[in-house]
C-alpha cells in the first residue's frame, strides 16, 4: 500500500486552471479530468507536498510557497523558472519517482533543497 492510496482526489474541468495537471489545497488534490486516473508518480508528488503542509501548519506551506515564488519571479523574470526553483516543488519533482521516499524522508527535508 502506497502512503498516498487514501489520498483525497476530486476530479474536475475546472481547478487546476488548463496546463496543470493537479493542485493539492490543503491535503485534498484536485486534478484536471483529462488525467483521470493521475499516475503514481504524481500521486507522490502531491503526497510530498501534503507531508510539507503537515511539517508548515498548512498555512506556513502557502506564506513559504507565494513568497518563494515571489522572489523567484523577481530574479528569474519567468515563472515557470520561479515555480522550478520553490523548495516544495525541488523536493517533489525530485523524489516524485522514488517509490520509497515517503517511507524514509526527513521532516523539514524540503529544507535542505537548493
Amino acid at each position: 500500500m502506497e502512503p498516498f492510496d487514501d489520498m483525497k482526489v476530486i476530479y474536475n474541468r475546472l481547478v487546476p486552471f488548463r496546463g496543470f495537471t493537479a493542485i493539492n489545497l490543503m491535503g485534498v488534490v484536485f486534478a484536471r479530468v483529462e488525467y483521470r486516473p493521475l499516475s503514481t508518480a504524481i500521486l507522490r508528488h502531491e503526497a510530498i507536498h501534503t507531508a510539507q503542509m503537515k511539517e508548515t501548519a498548512f498555512l506556513g506551506f502557502y506564506l513559504i510557497y507565494i513568497s518563494e515564488w515571489l522572489w523567484g519571479l523577481l530574479r528569474r523574470q519567468s515563472s515557470l523558472a520561479a515555480y522550478r526553483a520553490i523548495r516544495f516543488e525541488r523536493e517533489a519533482y525530485r523524489y516524485m519517482a522514488d517509490p520509497s521516499y515517503l517511507t524514509r524522508r526527513h521532516p523539514y527535508a524540503w529544507a535542505s533543497m537548493t
